[in-house]
């Protein structure tokens, strides 16, 4: 027995082993698959949206390190920015009606699940204050006063009291006519303990702070029936923001009539189906003003506001695949089943993500359309086989199925695989989100495996076809309208034609590698990338932007030093200058730190002359600097070990971040030279080796924090004593002072650390290098785990460079494509990373398995290769050219981020269906040959598997 029948016939040994499971028993083992879809089908029901900032970023990230270890003293990055600005020609902020619109969306912010209540500031904060110099001393207090009245002395005041304190541009406007409220969502809500629910929190900021002040009306909501001791008509809620059909869905919490024993009154939950909406007068309705909103949260609820669309544009895309797949197969019954599979696959796919604890997050929810697109591009090929069974061979449908079964279960098996290891790789990038896509798409293709290499071959047992002559008379006929093209493109592998597909190609490696440089990983332009340039979200981030001087893109670098160091010159000067850098760096709009307050008060001693606004020399004048600045302005930690400078930046392009992480990391570089050079009593190692201590105990703080969140996750009863006594708490709380006590143990001066980053700009930095690092390294690993699949398909070294050479040019093409559409390499592009190869794979394997057969036949190699376009080719063909159509609708989405997306993907769908078709055979001609045969004997098609 050859080495090649050795193989055979192992496929064969395991292809016999899977047959009987699949054909001996098919209405038992269809029983079993319909019960499990219906299971998963109701676990899918009950799948949950998972949204989160955590799971968005690389915790593990150096940068994620440093903001975590200092989250407690200078907030997150999970912000939201409400600004309220008067409309054009409606005077300044210093009016009556202003004001308490801002003093209200104020309490409004503070009052929103999962805020953190000591991070929430604005001009009627108490944290917000001014400092003046007046006889005598110093005076200063809140910019607005606790007795604040309306009345025009107190807008005076206010006004005055906002010019003293420095706040112009930042919490209010450049011109003054708006006003800003900052504030900082927690991941668990610091009330109820569970986790933050993105979506109310978006909803309550449309209702209860814009829909407040700019609708007109209000409405109130009252049963419709007595219910629950509550008569009819009794208000159980209010809004402002019309809820359209989606009131029936909604839920309003209200507490039931008072007891007798004066105890607290239940409360219960009344379903929106169950209640009337009146509309009445809004009294806090304000015409004068426009109120903007962004942050994390707003982005995850327009997403989420767009999942109907995106539904409304799945169903488009079935229908449209729906009707070209009727008008390719001649018959509605094969219309619809790669459809049915491909839906089942989806309801396995989210009941099998329910069932492993998983919600699907905003984010992810294109992931469902890769699936489909994969599943039918799989189940074409699959019913295309099938129907040429009948037509070629004349086999009933049961032969028909079990032929086509034997001949492309290897096949589509490890095509399928190859799918499942390019999602599965992508769970090696730490960033939480991806992973949960990567598990999301794995259990995706699980599902295909099942509902196209068992289900389909199943249900086509059962179609039931007529006539038999009648449906290979009317499939010949069909199929002879396109013979003439399938005759120009067999050409294809003829020398000449050949050669200059192969010269094209290379041409477009060349290309390919020479445009894909340009690809930025990270955001390629302003704005949120995943919804319009014109969406309501960027046009508020665009006003915002424009008005105040700070900007809304904020990068905290942590500056590093000794406890109460900031009473030193030497060491308050490298954060100033590390400050004046900073600012003099492109893209950096202005920048906020202690040193820079302090010079201001500095002047302020000095009758705000400005040739005083400088740090002190003298260690007592820099104390009289500082200490009018408190710990609540964000700038210094309690004990002055750490100062966070404030780098605000024009834009979060990755182009701007690239250059400022640079900046930061040269200038400490630069910086610790020059204080080696002057404090020869310690070097770079001593203090590595003292940083380290820092983050040690850093590390195991936030070790600590989070094991505790876990405890209260499982038991909301825990006291703080229950907490503290318990034994992991105690040996992290030991650890963690330990690494303090060493730390400060090393008590020699360092030069100040100057350690990356906080704010929205730190994490956006973080992920960019985490996906920088690990996005080219990721593509090399797909490819090595779609060889061994191609490989372990044929087992010969021709299948690998015929098939592999295409798949590789489209991605590499895929790059400059995106480089040339300012498409950003992003978290929600990545899975678009695997399905380029997991489809361009699919098309490669079914061409080269039948071309190769053919020429294993004994057919010539142009005759082959027509045989294979009739075969399989025109199948690729129709898939490539129905997923595109189908996707070219995404180009209308109310969602950038579907939009990009679709841009790509119908280049790759279109691009991978042209490699396959024109690359591979030329390819392939050159390394295959036809095999001899005696004289007189006929080539017989019959596929090696």
């Amino acid at each position: 027995m050859t080495e090649e029948n050795h193989k055979l016939t192992t496929t064969q040994k395991i292809l016999a082993a899977i047959e009987p499971l699949i054909y001996a028993k098919r209405k038992l083992t269809m029983g079993i698959l319909l019960v499990l879809t219906v299971w998963f089908a109701w676990q899918a029901g009950h799948i949950r949206r998972d949204a989160g900032f955590d799971k968005s970023i690389p915790l593990d990230h150096k940068y994620m390190q440093v903001l975590k270890q200092y989250m407690a003293e200078f907030g997150g990055a999970n912000t939201v920015l409400v600004a309220l600005i008067q409309k054009d020609g409606k005077g300044d902020m210093y009016n009556e009606a202003f004001l308490t619109s801002l003093k209200t969306a104020t309490d409004e912010v503070f009052f929103l699940p999962g805020i953190d209540r000591s991070r929430v500031s604005s001009l009627f904060t108490p944290d917000v204050r001014y400092i003046e110099v007046v006889e005598g001393g110093f005076a200063g207090g809140n910019v607005i006063p606790a007795e604040y009245a309306p009345n025009p002395e107190m807008f005076a005041l206010v006004r005055a009291n906002v010019g003293k304190g420095g706040h112009v541009g930042r919490y209010t406007t450049k011109s003054q006519n708006g006003a800003m409220i900052y504030s900082e969502l927690l991941e668990v809500d610091p009330v109820t303990g569970e986790k933050l629910d993105y979506a109310v929190v978006s909803k309550m900021l449309e209702d209860k702070i814009r829909g407040r002040f700019t609708n007109p009306k209000k409405y109130v909501y009252k049963l419709k029936e007595a219910q629950d001791g509550l008569a009819a008509g009794t208000v159980v809620g209010e809004g402002f923001v019309d809820l359209g059909w989606k009131l029936r869905m909604e839920t309003f919490e209200v507490s039931g009539p008072a007891k007798d024993d004066g105890s607290s009154p239940d409360k219960f939950k009344v379903k929106g189906s169950a209640v009337v909406a009146e509309l009445v007068d809004n009294p806090q309705y304000n015409p004068d003003i426009n109120v903007h909103v962004i942050g994390f949260a707003k982005v995850v609820g327009d997403v989420i506001d767009a999942t109907m669309q995106v539904v409304l544009f799945l169903i488009l895309t079935l229908f449209m695949t729906f009707l070209l797949l009727w008008l390719y197969t001649g018959s509605m019954k094969l219309a619809i089943l790669p459809l049915v599979c491909a839906i089942t696959a989806v309801i396995w796919e989210f009941g099998l993500l329910q069932m492993a604890g998983k919600g699907l997050d905003p984010f992810a929810i294109l992931v469902p359309f890769l699936i489909i697109a994969i599943s039918v591009s799989h189940g074409v090929q699959y019913v295309n086989a099938w129907v040429g069974e009948i037509t070629l061979f004349k086999r009933n449908s049961f032969d028909a199925s079990l032929e086509t079964w034997r001949r492309l279960a290897v096949y589509g098996t490890m095509a399928i695989m190859t799918g499942f290891v390019g999602f599965a790789l992508i769970y090696t990038i730490p960033i939480d989100i991806i992973r949960e896509m990567a598990i999301n798409a794995s259990l995706g293709m699980f599902a295909i495996l099942i509902t196209n290499k068992v289900m389909m071959p199943i249900w086509l047992t059962w179609i039931d076809i007529g006539d038999p002559e009648a449906f290979r008379l009317k499939q010949e006929q069909r199929d002879s309208v396109l013979d003439p093209v399938w005759e120009f493109i067999s050409n294809i592998v003829r020398p000449t034609p050949a050669v200059i597909a192969i010269l094209a190609a290379a041409a477009l490696y060349g290309w390919s590698f020479w445009k894909g440089e340009g690809l930025q990983v990270g955001d390629s332009q302003d704005g949120v990338p995943e919804l319009l340039p014109d969406s309501r979200y960027n046009n508020d981030t665009n006003a915002i932007g424009r008005n105040f001087a700070i900007g809304t893109d904020i990068m905290k670098v942590i500056a590093e030093m000794d406890a109460e160091a900031c009473v030193r010159h030497d060491m308050m000067d490298q954060v100033d200058r590390f400050g004046w850098r900073m600012e003099n760096t492109e893209g950096v709009q202005s920048i906020l730190s202690l040193p820079w307050a302090a010079r201001q008060v500095n002047a302020a001693f000095s009758e705000a002359t400005p040739k005083f606004k400088v740090l002190p020399r003298n260690q007592y004048t820099m104390v009289q600097a500082i200490t009018p600045i408190p710990t609540s302005s964000g700038l210094l930690n309690s004990n002055c070990s750490a100062l966070a400078v404030f780098v605000f930046t024009q834009n979060h392009r990755a182009a701007t971040l690239e250059r400022i992480v640079h900046e930061v990391n040269a200038f400490n570089t630069e910086n610790a030279a020059e204080f080696y050079e002057v404090n020869k009593d310690v070097n770079a190692q001593y203090c590595a080796e003292k940083l380290e201590k820092r983050r040690e105990a850093g590390r195991t703080r936030i070790a600590r924090e989070k094991y505790i969140e876990a405890m209260r996750k499982k038991d909301k009863t825990l006291t703080d004593e229950k907490i503290d006594a318990n034994p992991k708490v105690v040996e992290l709380t030991k650890a963690a002072d330990e690494a303090s006590e060493a730390h400060k143990a090393m008590d020699k001066a360092c030069p100040v650390n100057f350690a990356l980053a906080s704010g929205n700009v730190g994490v956006m930095a973080a992920t960019n290098e985490e996906v920088h690092a690990r996005e080219k390294p990721i593509l090399y690993t797909v490819y090595a785990g779609i060889i061994i699949c191609v490989f372990l398909s044929f087992f010969e070294w021709q299948s690998l460079v015929a098939i592999m050479l295409p798949l590789s040019l489209v991605s590499w093409m895929a790059y400059a494509v995106m480089t040339i559409l300012g498409i950003g390499m992003k978290v929600a592009i990545l899975p678009a990373v695997a399905l380029a190869a997991g489809v361009g794979v699919d098309y490669g394997i079914y061409v080269y398995a039948t071309f190769a057969d053919a020429l294993a036949a004994g057919f010539k190699t142009r005759a082959a290769y027509l045989k294979t376009l009739k075969l399989t080719g025109k199948a690729v063909i129709f898939t490539g050219l129905t997923l595109s159509l189908g996707v070219l609708t995404w180009l209308w989405s109310g969602l950038q981020f579907q939009r990009d997306m679709g841009k790509l993907l119908v280049f790759m769908f279109m691009a991978n269906m042209f490699g396959a078709i024109l690359l591979l055979p030329a390819i392939a001609s050159f390394i295959l040959k036809p095999k001899e045969l005696a004289p007189g004997e006929e080539p017989v098609f019959k596929p090696r598997h």
